[in-house]
């Protein structure tokens, strides 16, 4: 996803209207560090997994293992900001 449909225009502008966090859980000096918190906070280690949460940390859109095209993509965004 970071390499085709993330590069997107419309995926970008949707981008702006969220922060960016990304955790890597299957690579990096602190991979199961990062797995672990996933599977506590989120309840899997699916890869990838996609999750949008509102100011509070409510989650308002989740998907274990998704990889969408960039339209699609930037349409769960739109919605998931309204």
């Amino acid at each position: 996803m970071e390499g085709g449909p993330f590069l997107s225009g419309d995926v970008q502008k949707e981008f702006r209207r969220f922060v960016e966090i990304v955790l890597h859980t299957d690579g990096g000096e602190r991979k199961l560090e990062n797995r672990n918190f996933q599977k506590e906070r989120f309840g899997t280690v699916a890869l990838p997994y996609y999750v949008l949460l509102d100011p509070t940390g409510e989650k308002v859109y989740w998907e274990g293992g998704g990889v969408y095209g960039a339209s699609d993509f930037a349409e769960i965004l739109r919605k998931a900001g309204e």
